[in-house]
């Protein structure tokens, strides 16, 4: 997949109420300004990983896109779709030996795979499924296909977790991919500024709602400050 970040620019009247908040925590609570500004953050990525959406865990089962499968018997009439490193989405055949071999994957509701070797018309219908003679094992089937397998299932969702234990700084290496986000700390305590770095792609496509989910992670997280300054405000109060 491409290397290039989604770029989130979020809405100014939400920056400023989160901001606001801040500065209220440091004015009310006496914390600092490196304290405030961390606070923020880890509310903001935790109202983030919410709104990152977690996939299933198989890819759905689909036609050949490409309908020649309906007059080539060589061709797999089901399989998957995946994205190429280049965030192409692409098709991907699922078939026993091959897409030109003599066993091929046919019935979706089923299961069920073939041996064509008895030409035209002399299909016969092999099983799938767990294999009765060790039931460890799987006999290749179109629904047990490695293939459907998700191998980074929340992902996206793992990286704003990630940041949220992380606002001290840092780089992470998330499922074996290095560098998928970090942070980092400049100004100092009497000016703090932090960048949250995410170098996932599709967060676009991640987030529950797309780059709209932005707007509502954003008040989100200021809603929550104000509620926990309020609450802390009033113990100190209670305690008089």
């Amino acid at each position: 997949m491409s290397d290039a970040p989604v770029s989130i620019v979020f809405p100014k009247a939400d920056v400023s109420r989160l901001f606001a908040q801040m500065q209220r925590a440091q004015r009310e609570l006496g914390k600092d300004v490196k304290e405030s500004v961390k606070w923020g953050g880890i509310l903001l990525m935790q109202s983030l990983a919410a709104s990152t959406k977690v996939s299933k865990k198989t890819r759905p089962i689909v036609k050949n896109p490409d309908k020649r499968y309906k007059t080539d018997a060589r061709r797999a009439p089901f399989g998957v779709f995946r994205y190429d490193k280049h965030g192409k989405k692409v098709f991907r055949p699922i078939f026993r030996t091959g897409e030109f071999g003599k066993l091929r994957f046919f019935d979706k509701r089923t299961a069920g795979w073939y041996d064509r070797s008895g030409g035209p018309g002399q299909w016969r219908r092999l099983p799938s499924g767990a294999d009765p003679a060790n039931p460890e094992s799987v006999v290749p089937g179109i629904k047990t296909d490695k293939r459907r397998n998700i191998g980074r299932r929340g992902f996206a969702k793992k990286t704003w977790q990630w940041a949220t234990r992380s606002m001290a700084g840092g780089m992470a290496n998330i499922m074996r991919v290095p560098n998928i986000a970090d942070i980092r700390w400049s100004g100092g305590t009497s000016n703090p500024t932090v960048t949250i770095t995410n170098r996932i792609n599709y967060m676009d496509k991640a987030l529950k709602g797309g780059l709209m989910a932005i707007n509502s992670a954003m008040e989100k997280a200021a809603r929550r400050m104000a509620n926990r300054i309020d609450d802390r405000i009033a113990k100190k109060m209670g305690a008089k």
